[in-house]
């Protein structure tokens, strides 16, 4: 008996996965999280080109995808939006790389994405009981 397959997911282009804004987060990876600091570091900070931290894109990509492996898109998303809205450049750090981002920032603001993630989970149980009551 033939096994029936279900069609191939369409492969995702470079150029697609830099549509950050566009991009479904189930198909983000390292290269889109790294875009999206780019783009948000020259459309906020008017930095261009972006110049990684000391230890330059390897150490970068390196902390982007244990990020991603450890938290997924959607917190790691919220994470970077959350950091850019709060941080302030100075003449000395004239842009927020992702080095610094993910190492000095992300453990604060992950804790407060995920708790408000877990609030949002527990409301939204409590309703669909409440539904059945």
């Amino acid at each position: 008996m033939a096994e029936s397959k279900a069609p191939a997911k369409p492969r995702i282009t470079a150029e697609q996965r830099k549509d950050w804004r566009n991009l479904p987060l189930a198909d983000w990876n390292t290269l889109t999280v790294m875009t999206q600091i780019i783009d948000l570091n020259r459309e906020r900070y008017g930095a261009n080109p972006y110049i990684p931290t000391a230890g330059g894109y390897r150490y970068e990509q390196g902390v982007i995808k244990r990020a991603l492996t450890l938290y997924g898109e959607g917190p790691l998303r919220e994470t970077i939006e959350r950091a850019f809205a709060e941080h302030r450049v100075t003449a000395q750090y004239p842009q927020l790389t992702a080095g610094f981002l993910i190492t000095y920032m992300l453990p604060r603001i992950m804790a407060q994405v995920l708790a408000e993630g877990k609030r949002k989970e527990r409301a939204e149980s409590a309703e669909e009981i409440a539904e059945y009551l």
